[in-house]
């Protein structure tokens, strides 16, 4: 779905977010790679710290897991 989100729209941040996310944690690094240089583009102020900030999560697990999936991406 993150891919058609970016199809339909190519600056669509939240879908590149959750492309990277997603495929950082199916251990697709060459795909997650792609996706974050691609988040990069549209979002330059991306950051672990942006994320842990700015992206709410119901509990604190979820936050964690989705800060992983970021830094398994090469996020910092």
């Amino acid at each position: 779905m993150a891919r058609q989100g970016i199809r339909q729209r190519a600056d669509f941040v939240g879908a590149h977010r959750v492309l990277t996310a997603a495929a950082s944690m199916a251990r697709r690094g060459d795909i997650a790679k792609a996706a974050l240089h691609e988040l990069r583009r549209v979002q330059p102020n991306i950051s672990l710290a942006w994320v842990a900030n700015h992206i709410p999560t119901k509990q604190d697990a979820e936050q964690k897991h989705y800060l992983e999936a970021f830094r398994r991406a090469g996020l910092a």
